[in-house]
């Protein structure tokens, strides 16, 4: 092989990054042909030797073989020209035979992994020898002193073979040398045809098939395109932190109130998912935000070839119908068959692993098979239940050269190990032109269109959950009633009414879909509405949206009812039929489920029962002593003891649904639920609850909610109250923790930026703090400083840090003693991946050498946010200046801006600093090292530091460090070189005296000074200088 040959192979490699070519060896190692212990600790050139070295001219075919195992298929394309550029079929040139032939030493060990083409009808012309190794072919004959086999001996003398040896099988072969190949011309290409014809002829299936799957939406109005309806949606590279334990619907709020533009926002085209080097993909989304909406375009672009038509087949398996196979037996292709009748088809296509395959998971969180990813198999014949087969797909060692896309909400993407993927993707739903954009293009008539926009602009709780394409969906079906009310000035103002609206008006459209002696009574639409609450509020608990015939039976739901056979309501309560061709049932969100399970509670309250109770005693015992008000401060006593807030949308339907149901009020409830309104509420009384409620030590989040349970319940007094209070003369707040409870409330829910937010103006205590901790989350900078804060407070801000995602970037905590516990604490916060924290301050917190160390470790994270570090005024000595000096050294840290003043410095810490000056590219751009006694000594040895080229240095504040006329001189050396970048120098109150003066304008005089701003208040200096 050529030394230009090598050099191929070689540039090939250096385009793969480190963990791709150590995957790169991986797959060479598995080919079986090198030895582990030989490509461990090989580079690239070391790999290209070894691969030149054991495959001789077939090192190119091994290296394009595992480049597309990887999906590098650009590259391997790359390489494939380059090595027919060089040779053609990747032959040496002066190996190459007169007479047309090209002349090769192959060599195939017996037991070995090949990686070889298909050679057919080739006539092999001598001299030609067959050596065998241990174990022999059979029947061997001599044909002219040489070994052969007899049935493929020809009367010319020549040797008729047809020889197939799949990539990555197993061979027992002779090795050919000195032999001639000439390929009988034609019957390569057709055979190539022939694969390119059975491929081409299962891609159309797949198409038709799918097409039919996927090309509809069902709404009420009408069935549409997936294409014409599709609005495009908010899709991020990487999360906002994954796994989020509060209520999806808390967690849009936080989110869409804390959104700003962001550079860190990696937007990710649906279409390009798959385009560049990722190969498997998780996407994550709360219910509702459009997940499996993006699989059905991303497919149907695919169907109608306008997009990814780089990939062969696309095979969509969602986990609610994988379910219906939990607990059964197959081997993978059986189990492909249930779904896509096209096994026989797949079988005729040689070899699957050169075709490019996605597979696409949809709806983890829906999944009922248990995933074991200890556990897992390799081959696609092998027979195993369909939880293993799954896991194996994901893992990747059933189909290793496959695409896989998974989509899940984001509280079950645990269940699958992080490394199984490349590349992690989150759809946030709509933004607000999206969400216009999707009233636009659904409801037909454009004024009407604007007016919803308006409305839902003026309603921050509705313009919050806008954001969720499933709740547009809603509001878009409801319009006319919206608008109706909002003429009579009687618009929806709860999130309760819009649901209430939703239902009924879902319910009545019953009528339009049956023949007039089919039609229900209002009677029966109640009853259909409670068992469909029954449903919901049993499956609450487990946050279960995906139903089964057995679910529906439980709850005496028939599925054979006309209702949900005629799809009469679909818009609350969905059934499918699958590939497989089983029913699937599910209601349309997750907020329509909670709504309605509050409707069922309600219904039982009026029969005084309490559903939540288990036993007969308990609910008997019920019946006889409790009123509609204790069945209230149950539901609260409920959602308060819940650690993620799973109930809170629930008793915020439940307690909404209240006031619609006093005697005097119309409710649309009425029609089909009249008995609901039979008994009073009192409101009073649970308003009341509340507010006692909102006084307790109970967590911000749940607290938040009781605000909205008072909304709900028309109750504003506390917030107005708060409104009054903040809005007052007065200068100087000091506010009650449960006002600070309102203010949050407040705060959140108006559509100000919250992008500062100050502790000091309203309570300055860590009860303060925790009160107003969900403004915090949502704030980009946060002042904290001189509130009376111990280390409690940063286990606190900590969890901020770590919030789904952290907004914050700029945290004063000065003044408070915090201690170095506090410093471990907040350290947790900061090392956390999704914090992206860029200015610290943390003056005067009784922080000792101790917290150097924990920060200098941070700062070797990676990557490091860090710009801005203020840790002045503790006693964190030259040790700490030491240890943190370690954290500034690593290539890692970014830090722009230091003040450690008045931190018992001496001239040692003068000589650390200069270090981390040297040699390296330093970001540093100011330093405040004030108040320390540095003296000429310490100016000395920073001077070494401020000299280097790679120093960058603007700003340096040497004010009060005990300096002479000394220190000035060397100053000015450090103004008159060349490299220097000083702006701004401060070493006012030091002894410097007129000749120290004297000295520096030596300096300051030079053309290289840059200097612009000299703070010189400066003792024994004469006036006149």
């Amino acid at each position: 092989m050529t030394a230009t040959q090598r050099e191929v192979l070689r540039n090939t490699l250096d385009n793969l990054t480190g963990t791709e070519f150590k995957r790169f060896k991986h797959d060479l190692q598995d080919q079986g042909q090198i030895a582990s212990g030989k490509l461990e600790k090989a580079d690239t050139d070391d790999t290209v030797d070894w691969m030149v070295q054991v495959y001789s001219t077939g090192a190119g075919d091994v290296m394009l073989t595992i480049l597309k195992k990887m999906n590098h298929n650009q590259l391997a394309k790359d390489l494939e020209r380059h090595l027919e550029e060089l040779g053609g079929q990747q032959c040496s040139p002066d190996l190459a035979g007169v007479g047309g032939g090209v002349k090769v030493n192959a060599t195939a060990h017996s037991g070995g992994m090949v990686n070889a083409p298909a050679v057919t009808g080739c006539t092999i012309r001598g001299p030609v020898t067959f050596n065998f190794g241990r174990s022999p072919m059979p029947q061997q004959e001599e044909v002219g002193g040489e070994q052969c086999f007899p049935c493929l001996v020809r009367k010319d003398g020549g040797v008729k073979a047809d020889i197939t040896a799949h990539s990555g099988g197993m061979v027992d072969a002779p090795a050919l040398s000195r032999g001639s190949l000439m390929p009988q011309q034609g019957e390569d290409g057709n055979a190539a045809e022939e694969v390119k014809k059975r491929k081409a002829s299962l891609k159309l299936k797949l198409q038709k098939h799918l097409k039919k799957r996927f090309s509809v939406v069902h709404q009420e109005s009408g069935d549409y395109k997936v294409q014409d309806i599709y609005t495009e949606l908010h899709i991020v590279e990487g999360s906002t932190g994954g796994v989020s334990n509060e209520h999806e619907v808390s967690t849009i709020d936080m989110r869409q109130i804390g959104t700003r533009p962001s550079s860190d926002d990696k937007q990710v085209k649906l279409a390009n998912m798959f385009t560049d080097s990722a190969t498997n993909v998780l996407t994550l989304g709360i219910a509702g935000v459009g997940k499996t909406i993006a699989v059905q375009k991303f497919v149907m672009d695919w169907v109608e070839e306008k997009a990814n038509q780089d990939i062969d087949f696309v095979f969509v398996l969602p986990f609610r119908e994988l379910n219906l196979r939990k607990g059964e037996h197959y081997n993978f292709l059986d189990l492909l068959h249930l779904f896509y009748p096209y096994r026989k088809d797949l079988e005729n296509i040689p070899d699957l692993s050169e075709c490019k395959i996605l597979f696409v998971l949809d709806g983890l969180d829906e999944s009922r098979l248990q995933l074991d990813f200890g556990k897992w198999i390799c081959e696609l014949e092998a027979e195993s239940t369909v939880d293993l087969l799954i896991t194996s797909l994901i893992k990747g060692t059933l189909v290793p050269s496959a695409l896989l896309w998974v989509t899940t909400r984001p509280a079950a993407a645990s269940q699958i190990p992080e490394d199984c993927f490349n590349l992690v993707t989150e759809v946030r739903g709509f933004n607000d032109l999206q969400k216009d954009e999707f009233f636009q293009n659904n409801i037909e008539n454009p004024e009407k269109a604007k007016r919803l926009i308006d409305h839902i602009n003026k309603n921050r709780s509705l313009h919050i959950m806008c954001h969720i394409p499933v709740f547009c969906r809603i509001l878009a079906n409801v319009v006319e009633k919206i608008l109706e009310c909002q003429s009579k000035k009687e618009s929806a103002k709860t999130l309760t009414e819009l649901y209430t609206l939703y239902s009924v008006s879902q319910i009545k459209r019953m009528d339009d879909k049956y023949s007039e002696d089919k039609k229900m009574s209002a009677e029966e639409k109640g009853q259909f509405l409670v068992k469909l609450g029954k449903l919901a509020f049993k499956h609450l608990d487990k946050g279960t949206l995906i139903f089964y015939e057995k679910d529906l039976a439980e709850c005496h739901i028939d599925v054979n009812w006309g209702a949900l056979q005629a799809g009469v309501c679909t818009q609350i309560f969905n059934m499918a039929s699958g590939s497989t061709g089983e029913n699937v049932f599910s209601f349309v969100h997750l907020s329509v489920q909670e709504f309605l399970a509050a409707l069922f509670v309600l219904h039982k309250g009026v029969h005084w029962a309490n559903p939540f109770l288990k036993t007969w005693k308990e609910k008997i015992s019920w019946w006889f002593t409790h009123t509609r008000f204790d069945l209230y401060r149950f539901a609260l006593e409920k959602a308060l003891q819940s650690q993620n807030g799973h109930l809170d949308l629930f008793v915020r339907f439940l307690l909404g649904l209240a006031p619609m149901l006093e005697p005097e009020m119309r409710s649309p409830l009425d029609v089909v639920l009249p008995q609901l309104a039979i008994r009073e509420v009192s409101i009073k009384k649970t308003v009341q609850y509340i507010k006692k409620k909102i006084r307790k030590d109970i967590s911000p989040e749940r607290i938040i909610n009781l605000f909205h349970c008072l909304n709900e319940l028309g109750d504003n007094s506390l917030v107005e109250e708060i409104n009054r209070y903040i809005n007052s003369a007065d200068e100087k707040k000091n506010l009650t923790p449960a006002q600070c409870s309102a203010l949050a409330y407040l705060l959140l829910m108006s559509a100000k930026d919250l992008d500062e937010f100050d502790l000091k103006k309203y309570l300055k205590s860590e009860e303060g703090l925790r009160r107003l901790l969900p403004v915090v989350k949502v704030s980009r900078r946060v002042w904290l400083n001189q509130c009376h804060l111990s280390k409690a407070s940063c286990e606190m801000m900590a969890s901020v840090l770590q919030g789904t995602p952290s907004h914050l970037r700029e945290l004063d905590m000065g003044g408070n003693y915090l201690q170095d516990e506090g410093m471990e604490l907040l350290c947790v916060g900061l090392r956390d991946p999704q914090c992206k924290m860029e200015t610290l301050r943390l003056n005067r917190c009784d922080l000792s050498k101790a917290s150097c160390e924990m920060m200098a470790s941070l700062l070797q994270g990676t990557p490091s946010h860090l710009r801005e570090l203020d840790m002045s005024n503790n006693y964190l000595q030259d040790e700490g200046m030491e240890l943190l000096c370690v954290g500034l050294r690593d290539p890692q840290c970014k830090m722009e801006t230091l003040r450690l003043n008045r931190c018992d410095l001496s001239e040692a810490s003068c000589e650390m600093i200069a270090s981390t000056l040297l040699g390296t590219p330093s970001y540093l751009r100011e330093l405040a090292i004030s108040g320390n006694k540095l003296q000429d000594e310490g100016v000395e040895l920073l001077c070494v530091g401020l000299r280097d080229p790679q120093c960058k240095m603007e700003t340096l504040r040497l004010n009060h460090c005990r300096l002479s006329k000394t220190s000035c001189e060397m100053m000015a050396s450090v103004l008159q070189g060349t490299s220097s970048h000083l702006r701004e120098l401060d070493m006012s109150d030091n002894d410097l005296k007129d000749d120290g003066m004297n000295l520096l304008c030596v300096g300051l005089r030079d053309p290289q000074c840059k200097l612009e701003t000299l703070r010189s208040v400066m003792r024994h200096i004469r006036k006149a200088q």
